[in-house]
């Protein structure tokens, strides 16, 4: 898990750069924000989110989600990045600073994670 401060909790991630491939997206936010290698990936699903105010108002977000395994390197806290912790998936989302409304989306991204299946499709 990252924080910028200490106090809100979450999982790497992040927008594309222009022309950025999405295994490159991740291999970049990952390393970036947690200074970790993404050793091995998994696709778990898709969300889609409205601007509802605001410059974007009206814009729409589609964004992949994705299981990472990763190799830990030494922490040096970059970006905007303050902290890092490592914790078991069950401590991780109970410490997750989750958006009003989004609890159910990311308990089943949780339970998505957990379950053991082979990438077959190269996600």
């Amino acid at each position: 898990m990252i924080s910028p401060d200490g106090q809100r909790w979450g999982l790497p991630g992040g927008r594309s750069e222009r022309h950025e491939r999405w295994a490159d997206t991740m291999r970049r936010e990952v390393g970036e924000g947690a200074r970790a290698e993404v050793m091995g990936r998994r696709l778990l699903g898709f969300s889609r989110g409205v601007c509802v105010y605001g410059p974007q108002k009206g814009l729409v977000l589609g964004r992949s989600m994705r299981r990472a395994e990763v190799r830990l390197a030494p922490w040096d806290p970059r970006f905007e990045m303050a902290r890092r912790r490592l914790l078991p998936a069950q401590e991780a989302f109970q410490s997750l600073t989750i958006p009003d409304g989004l609890g159910p989306f990311y308990r089943r991204l949780f339970a998505e994670a957990a379950i053991s299946r082979p990438d077959r499709h190269g996600l």
